[in-house]
Protein backbone atom coordinates (compact mmCIF):
# COMPACT_ATOMS: atom_id res chain seq x y z
CA UNK A 1 0.00 0.00 0.00
CA UNK A 2 2.66 2.75 0.69
CA UNK A 3 4.34 1.62 -2.30
CA UNK A 4 1.34 2.46 -4.02
CA UNK A 5 0.74 5.84 -2.72
CA UNK A 6 4.63 6.59 -3.32
CA UNK A 7 4.04 5.85 -6.79
CA UNK A 8 0.87 7.93 -7.29
CA UNK A 9 2.57 10.73 -5.32
CA UNK A 10 5.48 10.67 -8.30
CA UNK A 11 3.08 10.00 -10.99
CA UNK A 12 0.09 12.29 -10.38
CA UNK A 13 2.07 15.64 -10.08
CA UNK A 14 3.74 14.44 -13.08
CA UNK A 15 0.79 13.51 -15.13
CA UNK A 16 -0.78 17.19 -14.33
CA UNK A 17 2.50 18.54 -15.15
CA UNK A 18 2.63 17.26 -18.49
CA UNK A 19 -0.76 17.68 -19.15
CA UNK A 20 -0.12 21.61 -18.65
CA UNK A 21 2.97 21.60 -20.95
CA UNK A 22 0.54 20.11 -23.45
CA UNK A 23 -2.29 21.78 -23.32
CA UNK A 24 -1.89 25.60 -21.60
CA UNK A 25 -0.03 26.70 -25.21
CA UNK A 26 -3.29 26.36 -26.69
CA UNK A 27 -4.96 28.32 -24.78
CA UNK A 28 -2.81 30.60 -23.31
CA UNK A 29 -3.64 33.01 -26.16
CA UNK A 30 -7.23 33.24 -25.61
CA UNK A 31 -6.21 34.55 -22.19
CA UNK A 32 -6.70 38.41 -21.48
CA UNK A 33 -2.94 40.02 -22.19
CA UNK A 34 -2.69 41.16 -18.56
CA UNK A 35 -3.36 37.74 -17.56
CA UNK A 36 -0.80 36.43 -20.55
CA UNK A 37 1.86 39.12 -18.89
CA UNK A 38 1.27 37.92 -15.39
CA UNK A 39 1.72 34.41 -16.36
CA UNK A 40 4.98 34.84 -18.29
CA UNK A 41 6.40 37.15 -15.49
CA UNK A 42 5.18 34.87 -12.70
CA UNK A 43 7.40 31.76 -15.10
CA UNK A 44 10.42 33.81 -15.65
CA UNK A 45 10.81 34.93 -11.98
CA UNK A 46 10.51 31.12 -11.01
CA UNK A 47 13.71 30.40 -13.05
CA UNK A 48 15.00 32.80 -11.26
CA UNK A 49 14.64 31.03 -7.88
CA UNK A 50 15.39 28.07 -9.51
CA UNK A 51 18.16 29.34 -10.74
CA UNK A 52 19.50 30.80 -7.59
CA UNK A 53 18.93 26.98 -6.13
CA UNK A 54 21.56 25.34 -9.13
CA UNK A 55 24.32 27.66 -8.17
CA UNK A 56 24.08 27.59 -4.42
CA UNK A 57 23.80 23.32 -4.93
CA UNK A 58 26.67 23.91 -7.35
CA UNK A 59 29.29 26.16 -5.82
CA UNK A 60 28.21 25.75 -1.77
CA UNK A 61 26.81 21.72 -1.71
CA UNK A 62 28.91 20.34 -4.44
CA UNK A 63 32.41 21.27 -2.48
CA UNK A 64 30.82 20.64 1.19
CA UNK A 65 29.20 17.39 0.20
CA UNK A 66 32.21 16.53 -1.99
CA UNK A 67 34.37 17.00 1.03
CA UNK A 68 32.61 14.73 3.21
CA UNK A 69 32.11 12.31 0.58
CA UNK A 70 36.16 12.12 0.57
CA UNK A 71 35.81 11.60 4.13
CA UNK A 72 33.92 8.59 3.97
CA UNK A 73 35.59 7.19 1.84
CA UNK A 74 38.99 7.40 3.34
CA UNK A 75 36.61 5.57 6.28
CA UNK A 76 35.35 3.00 4.26
CA UNK A 77 31.87 4.06 4.26
CA UNK A 78 30.93 3.85 0.72
CA UNK A 79 27.24 4.77 -0.52
CA UNK A 80 26.79 7.28 2.08
CA UNK A 81 23.60 9.98 2.35
CA UNK A 82 26.41 12.08 1.56
CA UNK A 83 27.57 10.83 -1.74
CA UNK A 84 24.18 10.73 -3.26
CA UNK A 85 23.41 14.34 -2.50
CA UNK A 86 27.09 15.49 -3.76
CA UNK A 87 26.01 13.89 -7.14
CA UNK A 88 22.96 15.36 -7.03
CA UNK A 89 24.80 19.27 -6.29
CA UNK A 90 27.65 17.49 -9.08
CA UNK A 91 24.47 17.60 -11.74
CA UNK A 92 23.55 21.53 -10.69
CA UNK A 93 27.00 22.04 -11.79
CA UNK A 94 26.92 20.99 -14.85
CA UNK A 95 23.09 22.29 -15.42
CA UNK A 96 24.56 25.84 -14.48
CA UNK A 97 27.32 25.36 -16.87
CA UNK A 98 24.58 24.26 -19.82
CA UNK A 99 22.49 26.96 -18.73
CA UNK A 100 25.19 29.63 -18.85
CA UNK A 101 26.35 28.32 -22.06
CA UNK A 102 22.61 28.00 -23.58
CA UNK A 103 21.99 31.59 -22.58
CA UNK A 104 25.13 33.22 -24.02
CA UNK A 105 23.92 31.10 -27.08
CA UNK A 106 20.45 32.68 -27.36
CA UNK A 107 21.98 35.79 -26.49
CA UNK A 108 24.55 35.95 -29.05
CA UNK A 109 21.78 34.94 -31.70
CA UNK A 110 19.05 37.45 -30.58
CA UNK A 111 21.97 40.25 -30.57
CA UNK A 112 23.87 39.64 -33.80
CA UNK A 113 24.85 41.26 -36.53
CA UNK A 114 23.49 40.82 -39.47
CA UNK A 115 25.31 38.89 -42.24
CA UNK A 116 24.58 42.03 -44.71
CA UNK A 117 24.64 40.67 -48.74
CA UNK A 118 27.02 42.79 -51.08
CA UNK A 119 26.07 40.73 -54.17
CA UNK A 120 22.38 42.17 -55.71
CA UNK A 121 20.82 41.43 -58.95
CA UNK A 122 20.94 44.06 -61.96
CA UNK A 123 18.76 46.50 -62.23
CA UNK A 124 17.61 49.45 -64.77
CA UNK A 125 20.29 52.21 -65.22
CA UNK A 126 17.83 54.96 -64.75
CA UNK A 127 16.64 53.52 -60.96
CA UNK A 128 17.82 55.33 -57.97
CA UNK A 129 16.81 53.27 -54.50
CA UNK A 130 16.68 54.92 -51.37
CA UNK A 131 15.78 53.03 -48.25
CA UNK A 132 15.05 54.72 -45.03
CA UNK A 133 16.01 53.12 -41.85
CA UNK A 134 14.50 54.33 -38.50
CA UNK A 135 11.68 54.34 -36.15
CA UNK A 136 8.29 56.08 -36.52
CA UNK A 137 9.73 59.44 -37.20
CA UNK A 138 11.53 58.00 -40.16
CA UNK A 139 8.20 56.50 -41.31
CA UNK A 140 6.19 59.87 -40.79
CA UNK A 141 4.04 59.11 -37.64
CA UNK A 142 1.73 60.51 -37.79
CA UNK A 143 0.94 60.96 -41.43
CA UNK A 144 2.00 57.51 -42.53
CA UNK A 145 1.72 56.19 -44.99
CA UNK A 146 1.48 59.42 -46.99
CA UNK A 147 4.11 61.43 -46.29
CA UNK A 148 7.78 60.86 -44.76
CA UNK A 149 11.33 62.56 -45.03
CA UNK A 150 11.95 59.65 -47.57
CA UNK A 151 8.88 60.27 -49.89
CA UNK A 152 9.77 63.87 -50.18
CA UNK A 153 13.57 63.42 -50.90
CA UNK A 154 12.55 61.12 -53.89
CA UNK A 155 9.31 63.22 -55.00
CA UNK A 156 11.88 66.21 -55.48
CA UNK A 157 14.38 64.14 -57.31
CA UNK A 158 12.18 62.50 -59.71
CA UNK A 159 10.94 66.19 -60.58
CA UNK A 160 14.34 67.44 -60.93
CA UNK A 161 15.42 64.82 -62.81
CA UNK A 162 12.11 63.41 -65.03
CA UNK A 163 14.05 60.66 -66.90
CA UNK A 164 15.41 58.95 -64.01
CA UNK A 165 13.29 56.35 -61.74
CA UNK A 166 13.15 57.11 -57.34
CA UNK A 167 12.01 54.17 -55.59
CA UNK A 168 12.11 54.11 -51.83
CA UNK A 169 12.14 51.97 -49.36
CA UNK A 170 10.91 52.07 -46.38
CA UNK A 171 12.35 49.99 -44.00
CA UNK A 172 11.29 51.87 -40.92
CA UNK A 173 8.79 50.96 -38.27
CA UNK A 174 6.67 51.72 -34.83
CA UNK A 175 9.02 51.55 -31.54
CA UNK A 176 11.98 50.30 -33.59
CA UNK A 177 15.19 50.28 -32.29
CA UNK A 178 18.52 50.81 -34.65
CA UNK A 179 19.22 47.03 -33.73
CA UNK A 180 15.80 45.53 -35.44
CA UNK A 181 16.89 48.21 -38.39
CA UNK A 182 19.87 47.00 -38.65
CA UNK A 183 18.60 43.27 -38.71
CA UNK A 184 16.25 44.31 -41.86
CA UNK A 185 18.48 45.76 -43.58
CA UNK A 186 20.28 42.31 -44.07
CA UNK A 187 16.59 41.31 -45.93
CA UNK A 188 16.97 43.74 -48.84
CA UNK A 189 16.75 42.13 -52.00
CA UNK A 190 18.47 45.08 -54.46
CA UNK A 191 21.20 47.58 -54.10
CA UNK A 192 20.08 50.79 -52.68
CA UNK A 193 21.65 53.80 -54.08
CA UNK A 194 21.10 55.86 -51.07
CA UNK A 195 20.81 54.98 -46.78
CA UNK A 196 18.38 57.39 -44.77
CA UNK A 197 19.39 56.57 -41.17
CA UNK A 198 16.93 58.29 -38.68
CA UNK A 199 16.58 56.54 -35.46
CA UNK A 200 17.36 57.27 -31.81
CA UNK A 201 14.26 57.70 -29.91
CA UNK A 202 13.44 53.76 -29.18
CA UNK A 203 16.79 52.93 -27.96
CA UNK A 204 15.65 52.70 -24.04
CA UNK A 205 11.95 52.59 -25.29
CA UNK A 206 12.21 49.46 -27.27
CA UNK A 207 13.94 47.54 -24.38
CA UNK A 208 12.41 48.26 -20.84
CA UNK A 209 9.05 48.73 -20.27
CA UNK A 210 7.95 52.08 -18.36
CA UNK A 211 6.50 50.54 -15.23
CA UNK A 212 10.13 48.13 -14.69
CA UNK A 213 10.54 46.70 -11.37
CA UNK A 214 13.46 48.66 -9.89
CA UNK A 215 14.73 46.33 -7.92
CA UNK A 216 15.09 43.51 -10.41
CA UNK A 217 17.06 45.95 -13.34
CA UNK A 218 18.11 48.99 -11.53
CA UNK A 219 21.27 49.30 -9.78
CA UNK A 220 20.43 49.29 -5.99
CA UNK A 221 21.29 51.55 -3.76
CA UNK A 222 22.74 49.49 -0.70
CA UNK A 223 26.39 48.50 -1.38
CA UNK A 224 26.02 44.29 -0.61
CA UNK A 225 22.97 44.47 -2.97
CA UNK A 226 24.12 46.65 -5.62
CA UNK A 227 27.36 44.12 -5.23
CA UNK A 228 25.45 41.17 -5.79
CA UNK A 229 23.32 42.86 -8.71
CA UNK A 230 26.82 43.50 -10.50
CA UNK A 231 27.78 39.87 -10.38
CA UNK A 232 24.49 39.09 -11.68
CA UNK A 233 24.53 40.71 -15.03
CA UNK A 234 27.99 39.05 -15.84
CA UNK A 235 25.40 35.72 -16.22
CA UNK A 236 24.48 35.63 -19.65
CA UNK A 237 21.56 33.48 -18.13
CA UNK A 238 20.41 36.28 -15.30
CA UNK A 239 20.41 39.02 -18.03
CA UNK A 240 18.68 36.91 -20.48
CA UNK A 241 15.84 36.90 -17.73
CA UNK A 242 16.04 40.34 -16.88
CA UNK A 243 15.57 41.05 -20.53
CA UNK A 244 12.79 39.08 -20.93
CA UNK A 245 10.80 40.42 -18.11
CA UNK A 246 10.87 44.02 -19.45
CA UNK A 247 10.05 42.84 -23.34
CA UNK A 248 7.04 40.87 -21.73
CA UNK A 249 5.50 43.95 -19.96
CA UNK A 250 6.73 46.61 -23.26
CA UNK A 251 3.37 46.81 -24.02
CA UNK A 252 1.89 47.43 -20.53
CA UNK A 253 0.34 50.83 -20.57
CA UNK A 254 1.21 53.28 -17.78
CA UNK A 255 -0.28 53.83 -14.85
CA UNK A 256 -1.92 57.15 -14.31
CA UNK A 257 -2.53 57.32 -10.58
CA UNK A 258 0.70 57.59 -7.94
CA UNK A 259 3.31 55.72 -9.58
CA UNK A 260 5.56 58.52 -10.15
CA UNK A 261 6.46 61.27 -8.39
CA UNK A 262 8.59 64.65 -8.70
CA UNK A 263 11.74 62.81 -8.42
CA UNK A 264 12.20 59.69 -9.49
CA UNK A 265 14.42 56.37 -10.51
CA UNK A 266 16.26 56.82 -13.99
CA UNK A 267 14.94 54.03 -16.60
CA UNK A 268 17.64 52.04 -16.44
CA UNK A 269 20.97 51.98 -14.93
CA UNK A 270 24.19 53.68 -16.06
CA UNK A 271 25.48 50.18 -16.72
CA UNK A 272 22.88 49.01 -19.09
CA UNK A 273 22.73 52.84 -20.40
CA UNK A 274 25.98 52.62 -21.68
CA UNK A 275 25.75 49.29 -23.17
CA UNK A 276 23.15 50.52 -25.44
CA UNK A 277 25.40 53.57 -26.58
CA UNK A 278 27.85 51.15 -27.03
CA UNK A 279 25.78 49.43 -29.17
CA UNK A 280 24.22 52.10 -30.99
CA UNK A 281 27.41 53.29 -31.95
CA UNK A 282 28.68 50.09 -33.29
CA UNK A 283 25.34 49.70 -35.39
CA UNK A 284 25.94 52.92 -36.51
CA UNK A 285 29.18 52.37 -37.63
CA UNK A 286 28.46 49.11 -39.26
CA UNK A 287 25.73 50.20 -41.60
CA UNK A 288 27.61 53.30 -42.68
CA UNK A 289 30.90 51.10 -43.82
CA UNK A 290 28.50 48.87 -45.30
CA UNK A 291 26.74 51.41 -47.52
CA UNK A 292 30.34 52.51 -48.26
CA UNK A 293 31.45 48.62 -49.27
CA UNK A 294 28.36 48.61 -51.70
CA UNK A 295 28.29 51.88 -53.28
CA UNK A 296 25.16 53.32 -51.39
CA UNK A 297 25.39 56.99 -49.96
CA UNK A 298 24.99 57.00 -46.21
CA UNK A 299 22.42 59.97 -45.06
CA UNK A 300 22.45 60.25 -41.17
CA UNK A 301 19.55 62.35 -39.84
CA UNK A 302 20.44 63.03 -36.04
CA UNK A 303 16.59 62.99 -34.28
CA UNK A 304 15.37 65.85 -33.46
CA UNK A 305 12.38 65.90 -30.87
CA UNK A 306 9.83 68.73 -28.83
CA UNK A 307 12.16 70.27 -26.21
CA UNK A 308 10.44 73.64 -25.50
CA UNK A 309 6.62 72.05 -25.31
CA UNK A 310 6.94 68.89 -23.39
CA UNK A 311 8.17 68.48 -19.96
CA UNK A 312 10.79 65.33 -19.06
CA UNK A 313 9.49 62.32 -18.33
CA UNK A 314 10.95 61.61 -15.33
CA UNK A 315 13.55 64.05 -13.44
CA UNK A 316 16.28 62.06 -11.02
CA UNK A 317 18.96 63.09 -8.41
CA UNK A 318 22.12 61.24 -8.00
CA UNK A 319 21.90 58.12 -5.99
CA UNK A 320 24.09 59.85 -2.78
CA UNK A 321 21.15 62.57 -2.35
CA UNK A 322 19.92 61.59 1.39
CA UNK A 323 16.05 61.86 1.85
CA UNK A 324 16.09 65.04 3.59
CA UNK A 325 17.33 66.73 0.94
CA UNK A 326 14.97 65.14 -1.55
CA UNK A 327 12.41 66.59 0.96
CA UNK A 328 13.63 70.01 0.58
CA UNK A 329 13.95 69.74 -3.08
CA UNK A 330 10.05 69.00 -3.54
CA UNK A 331 9.21 71.94 -0.98
CA UNK A 332 11.20 74.77 -3.32
CA UNK A 333 10.59 73.45 -6.24
CA UNK A 334 6.26 74.07 -5.13
CA UNK A 335 7.42 77.29 -4.43
CA UNK A 336 8.98 77.99 -7.50
CA UNK A 337 5.33 76.75 -9.40
CA UNK A 338 3.35 79.21 -6.89
CA UNK A 339 5.69 82.03 -7.14
CA UNK A 340 5.40 85.10 -9.58
CA UNK A 341 8.23 84.68 -12.81
CA UNK A 342 11.30 86.31 -10.99
CA UNK A 343 10.89 84.76 -7.90
CA UNK A 344 10.26 81.47 -9.36
CA UNK A 345 13.13 81.61 -11.43
CA UNK A 346 15.72 82.48 -8.33
CA UNK A 347 14.09 79.11 -6.89
CA UNK A 348 14.91 77.61 -9.78
CA UNK A 349 17.99 78.35 -10.55
CA UNK A 350 18.90 77.62 -6.91
CA UNK A 351 17.72 74.03 -7.14
CA UNK A 352 20.02 73.78 -10.22
CA UNK A 353 22.94 75.32 -8.24
CA UNK A 354 22.39 72.12 -5.91
CA UNK A 355 21.07 69.50 -8.24
CA UNK A 356 22.59 70.82 -11.96
CA UNK A 357 20.84 67.33 -13.48
CA UNK A 358 17.29 68.05 -12.33
CA UNK A 359 15.33 68.08 -15.59
CA UNK A 360 12.22 69.62 -14.45
CA UNK A 361 13.70 72.07 -13.14
CA UNK A 362 16.05 73.02 -15.93
CA UNK A 363 12.61 72.91 -18.14
CA UNK A 364 10.48 74.87 -15.94
CA UNK A 365 13.40 78.17 -15.75
CA UNK A 366 13.26 77.65 -19.47
CA UNK A 367 9.44 78.14 -19.82
CA UNK A 368 10.36 81.53 -17.80
CA UNK A 369 12.95 82.52 -19.90
CA UNK A 370 10.95 81.98 -23.06
CA UNK A 371 8.08 83.79 -21.78
CA UNK A 372 10.75 86.80 -21.20
CA UNK A 373 12.09 86.41 -25.00
CA UNK A 374 15.76 85.04 -23.22
CA UNK A 375 15.79 82.57 -26.40
CA UNK A 376 19.13 81.90 -26.40
CA UNK A 377 19.23 80.95 -22.62
CA UNK A 378 15.83 79.22 -22.65
CA UNK A 379 16.86 77.14 -25.52
CA UNK A 380 19.69 75.26 -23.37
CA UNK A 381 17.95 74.62 -20.52
CA UNK A 382 15.08 73.12 -23.22
CA UNK A 383 17.85 70.72 -24.32
CA UNK A 384 19.50 69.81 -20.74
CA UNK A 385 15.91 68.99 -19.66
CA UNK A 386 15.81 66.46 -22.09
CA UNK A 387 19.36 65.05 -22.02
CA UNK A 388 18.93 64.79 -18.41
CA UNK A 389 15.06 63.57 -18.74
CA UNK A 390 15.62 60.04 -16.71
CA UNK A 391 13.33 58.51 -19.27
CA UNK A 392 14.70 58.98 -22.60
CA UNK A 393 12.18 58.29 -25.19
CA UNK A 394 13.78 61.55 -26.98
CA UNK A 395 17.57 61.32 -28.18
CA UNK A 396 19.67 62.40 -26.02
CA UNK A 397 23.00 63.95 -26.32
CA UNK A 398 25.23 60.74 -26.08
CA UNK A 399 23.48 59.45 -29.42
CA UNK A 400 23.62 62.34 -31.26
CA UNK A 401 27.06 62.71 -30.39
CA UNK A 402 27.35 59.10 -31.78
CA UNK A 403 26.27 60.07 -35.35
CA UNK A 404 28.43 63.16 -34.86
CA UNK A 405 31.72 60.91 -34.37
CA UNK A 406 30.46 58.37 -37.20
CA UNK A 407 30.00 61.00 -39.73
CA UNK A 408 33.23 62.53 -38.55
CA UNK A 409 35.04 58.83 -39.47
CA UNK A 410 33.46 58.94 -43.06
CA UNK A 411 33.59 61.73 -44.60
CA UNK A 412 31.47 60.50 -47.49
CA UNK A 413 28.22 60.19 -45.72
CA UNK A 414 25.77 63.31 -45.37
CA UNK A 415 25.37 64.77 -41.94
CA UNK A 416 21.48 66.14 -41.36
CA UNK A 417 21.72 68.51 -37.45
CA UNK A 418 17.68 67.47 -37.45
CA UNK A 419 17.76 69.64 -34.50
CA UNK A 420 19.04 72.67 -36.40
CA UNK A 421 17.06 72.06 -39.42
CA UNK A 422 14.16 71.75 -37.79
CA UNK A 423 14.32 74.57 -35.21
CA UNK A 424 15.05 76.72 -38.20
CA UNK A 425 11.61 76.21 -39.60
CA UNK A 426 10.18 77.10 -36.41
CA UNK A 427 8.69 80.75 -35.61
CA UNK A 428 9.80 80.88 -32.25
CA UNK A 429 13.31 79.28 -33.42
CA UNK A 430 12.62 76.53 -30.50
CA UNK A 431 12.00 73.10 -31.14
CA UNK A 432 8.27 73.45 -30.01
CA UNK A 433 4.69 72.45 -31.23
CA UNK A 434 5.30 74.47 -34.39
CA UNK A 435 7.46 72.13 -35.80
CA UNK A 436 7.41 69.00 -33.72
CA UNK A 437 3.93 67.30 -33.42
CA UNK A 438 4.18 65.64 -30.38
CA UNK A 439 7.27 63.83 -28.13
CA UNK A 440 9.65 63.83 -31.02
CA UNK A 441 7.28 63.41 -34.13
CA UNK A 442 8.01 66.09 -36.62
CA UNK A 443 5.17 67.38 -38.15
CA UNK A 444 4.17 68.21 -41.71
CA UNK A 445 6.60 71.43 -41.43
CA UNK A 446 9.57 69.37 -39.23
CA UNK A 447 9.41 66.64 -42.29
CA UNK A 448 9.57 69.34 -45.26
CA UNK A 449 12.48 70.46 -43.51
CA UNK A 450 14.40 68.00 -42.68
CA UNK A 451 13.82 66.67 -46.87
CA UNK A 452 14.59 70.02 -47.78
CA UNK A 453 18.11 69.80 -45.99
CA UNK A 454 18.78 66.42 -47.36
CA UNK A 455 18.26 67.50 -50.77
CA UNK A 456 20.52 70.97 -50.03
CA UNK A 457 22.82 68.19 -49.28
CA UNK A 458 22.31 66.24 -52.46
CA UNK A 459 22.62 69.30 -54.34
CA UNK A 460 26.03 71.12 -52.72
CA UNK A 461 27.91 67.59 -53.44
CA UNK A 462 26.56 67.04 -57.20
CA UNK A 463 25.88 63.52 -55.98
CA UNK A 464 23.63 63.33 -59.40
CA UNK A 465 26.38 65.43 -61.55
CA UNK A 466 25.45 68.85 -63.56
CA UNK A 467 21.65 67.18 -62.73
CA UNK A 468 22.05 68.51 -59.70
CA UNK A 469 21.81 72.09 -60.00
CA UNK A 470 17.87 71.43 -61.13
CA UNK A 471 17.62 69.91 -57.17
CA UNK A 472 14.84 72.54 -55.73
CA UNK A 473 13.76 72.23 -52.07
CA UNK A 474 10.24 71.20 -51.41
CA UNK A 475 7.39 73.78 -49.86
CA UNK A 476 4.49 73.03 -47.60
CA UNK A 477 1.86 73.88 -49.98
CA UNK A 478 3.27 71.99 -52.66
CA UNK A 479 3.75 69.23 -50.06
CA UNK A 480 0.68 69.04 -48.85
CA UNK A 481 -1.25 68.96 -52.44
CA UNK A 482 1.21 66.40 -53.69
CA UNK A 483 0.79 64.00 -51.16
CA UNK A 484 -2.81 64.34 -50.63
CA UNK A 485 -2.99 65.87 -47.14
CA UNK A 486 -6.33 66.85 -46.62
CA UNK A 487 -8.67 67.65 -43.41
CA UNK A 488 -9.55 63.73 -43.76
CA UNK A 489 -5.71 62.78 -43.24
CA UNK A 490 -4.79 65.08 -40.88
CA UNK A 491 -8.18 63.93 -38.54
CA UNK A 492 -6.83 60.92 -38.63
CA UNK A 493 -3.13 62.07 -38.20
CA UNK A 494 -4.48 64.62 -34.66
CA UNK A 495 -6.36 61.28 -33.53
CA UNK A 496 -2.98 59.46 -33.48
CA UNK A 497 -1.52 61.81 -31.92
CA UNK A 498 -3.78 62.28 -29.20
CA UNK A 499 -3.43 58.34 -28.48
CA UNK A 500 0.37 59.15 -28.26
CA UNK A 501 0.15 62.31 -25.59
CA UNK A 502 -2.63 59.97 -23.75
CA UNK A 503 0.00 57.31 -23.36
CA UNK A 504 2.73 59.03 -22.34
CA UNK A 505 0.90 60.79 -19.75
CA UNK A 506 1.44 58.38 -17.22
CA UNK A 507 5.15 58.71 -17.70
CA UNK A 508 5.12 61.80 -15.32
CA UNK A 509 4.27 62.63 -12.10
CA UNK A 510 1.86 65.01 -12.94
CA UNK A 511 -0.07 64.02 -16.34
CA UNK A 512 -2.44 67.24 -16.70
CA UNK A 513 -0.60 69.02 -19.41
CA UNK A 514 -0.53 65.46 -21.74
CA UNK A 515 -3.41 65.07 -20.69
CA UNK A 516 -4.55 68.50 -22.34
CA UNK A 517 -2.80 67.98 -25.15
CA UNK A 518 -3.92 64.80 -26.10
CA UNK A 519 -8.51 66.54 -25.32
CA UNK A 520 -6.87 69.44 -27.92
CA UNK A 521 -5.79 66.87 -31.08
CA UNK A 522 -8.75 65.08 -29.95
CA UNK A 523 -11.25 68.03 -30.39
CA UNK A 524 -9.22 69.69 -33.33
CA UNK A 525 -9.76 65.70 -35.24
CA UNK A 526 -13.23 66.19 -34.18
CA UNK A 527 -13.79 70.23 -35.31
CA UNK A 528 -11.47 69.07 -39.22
CA UNK A 529 -14.58 65.90 -39.67
CA UNK A 530 -17.12 68.25 -39.01
CA UNK A 531 -15.95 70.31 -41.63
CA UNK A 532 -13.57 73.26 -40.50
CA UNK A 533 -10.49 74.38 -42.14
CA UNK A 534 -7.19 73.63 -40.80
CA UNK A 535 -6.18 77.40 -39.72
CA UNK A 536 -9.50 77.02 -37.68
CA UNK A 537 -9.08 74.48 -35.70
CA UNK A 538 -6.37 76.44 -33.19
CA UNK A 539 -3.17 73.98 -32.93
CA UNK A 540 0.02 75.60 -33.49
CA UNK A 541 1.57 72.31 -35.72
CA UNK A 542 -1.25 73.98 -38.23
CA UNK A 543 -0.50 77.95 -37.67
CA UNK A 544 1.07 78.53 -40.90
CA UNK A 545 -0.38 79.94 -44.30
CA UNK A 546 1.12 77.78 -46.23
CA UNK A 547 -0.37 74.54 -45.06
CA UNK A 548 -3.57 76.27 -44.62
CA UNK A 549 -3.42 77.12 -48.53
CA UNK A 550 -2.78 73.63 -49.63
CA UNK A 551 -4.96 71.66 -47.54
CA UNK A 552 -8.20 73.78 -47.64
CA UNK A 553 -8.12 73.30 -51.24
CA UNK A 554 -8.96 69.90 -51.00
Amino acid sequence: MKRTLRILGIAVPLALALTAVVVLPGWVPLFPRAMQRGMTEGLLRGTLFFYVAVCLAAFVGAPYFGWRTIQNWRRKRRGSRSERVFLLCLSCLFSFVALELGAAAVQAWTHRFPILTATFPARPADAYRIVVLGESSALGEPYRPWISIGQIVAWKLGEAMPDRRFETEILAWLGDSLEKQHQKLGRITQRPDAVIVYSGHNEFAARFEENRDYSLDLEPRAAVVRQLHQASLLSPFCRLVYELISKNRLDSPPSLKDHHQLIDPPLCSPTEAAAILTDFTARLEAIVAYCERIGALPILVISPANEADYEPSRSTLAPGVDQAERNRLVVDFQEARDAEPAKAEAFLRAILDRHPGFAEAHYRLGKILERSERIDEAREHFRLALDDDGLPIRCPEPFREAYRQVAERHPGCILIDGRREVAAASPSDLLDDHVIEDTHHPNLKGYVALAAAVLRELADRAVFGSASTAIQPPTLAASVAHFGIDPKRLAEACDRTSLHYKRVSGYRYDPAERLEASRRFAEAARRLRAGATIHEVGLPAFDFQETNQGASSK
